[in-house]
């Protein structure tokens, strides 16, 4: 049986690296070096958005959230 996870990392960043692309890609890097090290493999691409938090981020910060899918295998061995 397949189940899909997401798997996502969150940043805390000045505004002006939302749009810094060696920042992003660093950040896409990053969590995709944390689900591999977690013997996963991304099962689509990674997103990278302004995230919404429920308290207000100080002035001038934005919280980036990079994300992906991942499948998880459940492997069912039978007794006998």
């Amino acid at each position: 049986m397949t189940a899909r996870t997401t798997c996502s990392i969150e940043s805390l960043v000045p505004s002006w690296l939302l749009h810094d692309s060696g920042y992003r890609n660093a950040l896409q890097q990053h969590l995709l070096d944390r689900i591999t090290a977690q013997g996963y493999e991304p099962a689509g691409p990674v997103r990278i958005l302004q995230a919404a938090t429920s308290v207000p981020t100080p002035v001038g910060m934005v919280m980036l959230r990079a994300e992906t899918v991942v499948e998880e295998f459940d492997v069912e061995v039978g007794e006998g």
